[in-house]
């Protein structure tokens, strides 16, 4: 029988703090993201406010490239992030077609 390793890297005591406000931050400026897109999709705001949405849809990819990079996540983590930052782009479109698409099919 073969006695495989693993390998875990240790995280330095100095960047608990940064990841722990990094992932903080990733849950505020994602809800900012999606607040600001309901917004402007009710029309509350304006349609150029659709761009700062998308700013902090930025800032909140780049928390969550911090947070990743500082807790020395494997592969398959990496990968997770990543999909969880497309998600969360998504998820306001998707939601607001399926509204849209059971509107019309209720109206007409």
């Amino acid at each position: 029988m073969i006695d495989q390793a693993i390998v875990h890297t240790e995280i330095a005591l100095d960047d608990f703090l940064p990841i722990f406000v990094s992932s903080a931050l990733v849950l505020v400026f994602g809800g900012v993201y999606v607040g600001i897109y309901t917004a402007v999709k009710v029309k509350f705001l304006k349609p150029w406010a659709m761009s700062i949405a998308y700013l902090f849809w930025l800032l909140t990819a780049y928390c969550l490239y911090v947070m990743g990079s500082l807790m020395h996540v494997g592969d398959f983590t990496a990968k997770a992030l990543v999909v969880a930052a497309i998600g969360l782009f998504l998820l306001p479109f998707a939601v607001y077609y399926m509204q849209h698409q059971v509107h019309e099919e209720n109206e007409h």
